[in-house]
């Protein structure tokens, strides 16, 4: 029986009543405790013995104020896993960006819209939910529910270990496509482990990364004296993989003309190697992967449309790990065991594009693991720069000399146009779509590019 949920838990401290009141009102909702303090020192006892999800802190407060909460709090490792939020007036605006350098994730001002800090609500409590269900996950999981070398809980990856399962039963040749760093060699291997052939032997082979003349010598082999070099017979890849499973990684790199040869041996199940004059019989199941556009390859004939049927016999497509939120936390706790992570790295993460996927986590949290003593991670510990906030406060400094309505005005601007850029962007260019995604009348977006160029 799965454990429920603990509730997110919420704090508001500020020292006047009815602003406590009023952002309780609109922020109390099922899942969610609501905790109040009335000053600093209060504060600071409530987040270190309750450790909230989530604190509205307000700047001005007796006893201790926003900034000497923050402080303090820097000395105890455990606080700094809660999602700070300072609440400030307009007047204290450059107070509010030195409360970020001291760890809070973002601030509102004063008066600030209801939808605004429930917006900051939600996008904290799904966090706090993706991290319970990790957590939940990795006390249950077992290998194989981990899909053996495999790791993954997202619906994408239970998806994967279907297929995977499916298609290992099956002797059919087996195409993986996905980015670099996805896992294709694991799930080759998989493939491997729960078919007919695992006792047989499973081979290996970049293609990318062995010389244009020395490929086909690599596939297929080659009797002495067949070329210069050539001081004695060499099996290729086909024969030591001889029944068992061959697996040919970045199978859209290999010169067109060994793509001839290859798509012989498919069909005829012979090969002959370099030097050669004799046929030689092979029992290998085939497994390929690549991350390039094979259809485009095909049209601009860099690729055999035949061996990419031939290849395609079953086809499995790895998920990015930015399209798997649920295994990026997952995996924090499989390659850095030893260490949590701060709310504002969590954030980081989820926000991050992983473009080296699960090798570049991987990398990041085993350096970290070693190279901090830290036990609380932090954006800087895995080198994923400039937080979102820090570089947002950074971007506002330039407002702070300017009177206030001007910099607001300038502000104002400045969002409209990224937001209008990004809607444009989604929606491919196409007006109308961006006009409903912003939510409002083609002719008001229409005007609007007009008017900021």
């Amino acid at each position: 029986m799965n454990k429920a949920p603990s509730l997110m838990k919420i704090l508001i401290a500020d020292d006047e009543s009815n602003a406590r009141y009023g952002m309780a009102k609109a922020l109390r909702a099922d899942g969610r405790e609501i905790l109040e303090a009335t000053n600093g020192k209060e504060a600071i006892a409530c987040i270190q013995d309750q450790l909230p999800d989530l604190v509205f802190l307000d700047l001005n407060m007796p006893e201790k104020s926003g900034i000497e909460v923050l402080s303090e709090l820097q000395q105890h490792s455990q606080a700094r896993l809660t999602e700070i939020i300072v609440v400030t007036a307009n007047d204290s605006l450059g107070q509010a960006v030195e409360c970020i350098r001291l760890g809070a994730s973002d601030f509102v001002a004063k008066p600030f819209e209801v939808e605004q800090i429930r917006a900051i609500a939600r996008r904290s409590q799904r966090r706090v939910e993706l991290q319970q269900e990790a957590s939940r996950l990795q006390s249950q999981l077992t290998n194989e529910q981990g899909f053996g070398e495999l790791f993954g809980v997202s619906r994408p990856m239970l998806t994967i270990f279907d297929q995977i399962a499916r298609a290992a039963r099956s002797d059919l040749p087996v195409l993986i496509r996905g980015e670099s760093g996805t896992g294709k060699e694991l799930v080759a291997r998989e493939l491997h482990k729960r078919s007919i052939r695992a006792s047989g032997p499973f081979v290996a082979i970049n293609t990318a990364a062995i010389a244009e003349n020395l490929v086909e010598s690599e596939l297929f082999g080659h009797v002495k004296g067949a070329f210069t070099g050539a001081d004695r017979d060499r099996e290729g890849v086909f024969r030591q993989a001889n029944g068992g499973t061959l697996f040919l990684d970045e199978i859209g790199d290999m010169p067109t003309s060994i793509q001839t040869r290859l798509l012989r041996v498919l069909q005829e199940n012979l090969l002959q190697p370099v030097g050669s004059e004799k046929s030689i019989a092979i029992n290998v199941r085939l497994v390929s992967a690549t991350h390039q556009d094979l259809e485009l390859a095909i049209e601009e004939k860099h690729f055999r449309q035949d061996l990419y049927y031939r290849l395609r016999g079953i086809e499995l497509s790895l998920p990015p790990l930015r399209n798997r939120p649920e295994d990026i936390l997952l995996l924090s706790q499989k390659y850095a065991p030893e260490k949590q992570l701060s709310s504002e790295t969590v954030s980081s993460m989820l926000q991050y594009k992983w473009p080296g996927n699960v090798r570049e986590l991987k990398q990041k949290l085993q350096a970290a693991q070693v190279m901090t003593d830290d036990l609380i991670l932090e954006p800087r510990h895995l080198g994923l720069g400039q937080t979102t906030r820090e570089r947002e406060s950074h971007g506002l400094e330039r407002y702070f000399d300017l009177p206030l309505t001007e910099a607001k005005e300038r502000l104002v601007e400045a969002f409209e146009r990224l937001a209008i850029e990004r809607a444009l962007h989604l929606e491919n260019g196409n007006v109308s779509a961006a006009a409903r995604r912003l939510g409002i009348h083609r002719q008001s977006l229409q005007q609007k590019m007009k008017q900021l160029g």
